[in-house]
């Protein structure tokens, strides 16, 4: 029996997917020890092919649009008693897995286990204020507890994820906190665990950053049961975009100038957010994770 599974859904990720599958191929954990599962996405590339091409990986297929949906049927198909899910364009560390094995002997009854997510270019940026961004505010795992969790550097025990029923297969986006709020709800602790090391591409361009705000904001939306529903998710953006402001403005990080330039584009994708949402309330889709 394998003692811990990666899950990874993956849509036309041709271009990403074999980093991560080389990555896993280079874990310091017995290649015996751990399953790996890549559920494709309904891609139409070559991302099955590619998936194919390395022994011992597991490719399954769903059709259905959503990266909860899919990781839903590779936590189906899991025979170890820990599930971790990584994204296909991610570099877990050499240790990863390892990592999540001693982690989670130091925390019996853990519910999540989130790791720490470095974000790295893939090429050279033409403008820095987007990694900047990024780098200020994606990703908070340091603070797991309040349920920020990214399904990028996870790990759970498999039966408290079957118990609960899985992720929300209806959400395109969002689902990972409204998962690890489920799990912390039903008395399973979320922990950050440092040691736990993924790395994830910073978004590069203002159209990345843009198309994440709007499955973000579709995300929001689609978890959003209280009415008005619509002034209820402006207020929200309203407030974080304050947040996200304040925090920019003092951070030491950066100089004053690539300050004022991280907090234009904070308030010009609050606009994103807004424009989203109007389009949502007059009965647009949510954009898919």
């Amino acid at each position: 029996m394998f003692e811990v599974a990666v899950v990874i859904p993956v849509w036309n990720g041709e271009a990403v997917l074999a980093r991560c599958l080389d990555a896993l191929e280079r874990q310091t954990l017995p290649r015996s020890a751990y399953q790996v599962i890549v559920v494709d996405n309904g891609s139409s590339d070559a991302t099955r092919e590619l998936a194919r091409s390395y022994t011992g990986v597991e490719l399954l297929e769903e059709p259905l649009p959503g990266s909860y949906v899919a990781r839903n049927l590779g936590i189906g198909r899991v025979r170890a008693p820990i599930t971790a899910f990584t994204d296909a364009d991610c570099e877990p560390a050499p240790d990863w897995l390892e990592q999540i094995l001693r982690a989670a002997a130091a925390h019996p009854g853990f519910g999540v286990l989130a790791g720490k997510i470095e974000l790295f270019d893939e090429i050279a940026q033409e403008r820095e204020v987007f990694g900047d961004y990024e780098r200020l505010f994606s990703f908070p795992q340091a603070h797991a507890g309040r349920g920020n969790c990214a399904t990028a550097n996870w790990a759970s025990e498999t039966a408290v994820l079957k118990a609960l029923g899985g992720f929300d297969a209806a959400l395109k986006s969002g689902g990972d906190r409204q998962m690890a709020l489920r799990i912390r709800d039903a008395g399973y602790p979320l922990v950050y665990v440092a040691a736990m090391v993924v790395r994830h591409p910073v978004r590069a361009s203002r159209a990345e950053l843009v198309r994440k705000r709007q499955r973000l904001s579709g995300g929001r939306w689609d978890r959003t049961t209280r009415r008005p529903r619509l002034l209820h998710v402006l207020g929200i953006t309203a407030v974080d975009t304050v947040r996200r402001l304040r925090r920019a403005a003092i951070t030491r990080e950066l100089s004053l100038r690539r300050r004022l330039a991280v907090m234009w584009l904070t308030l010009e994708l609050a606009g994103v957010a807004v424009g989203e949402y109007f389009n949502l309330a007059g009965g647009r889709k949510a954009a898919r994770d």
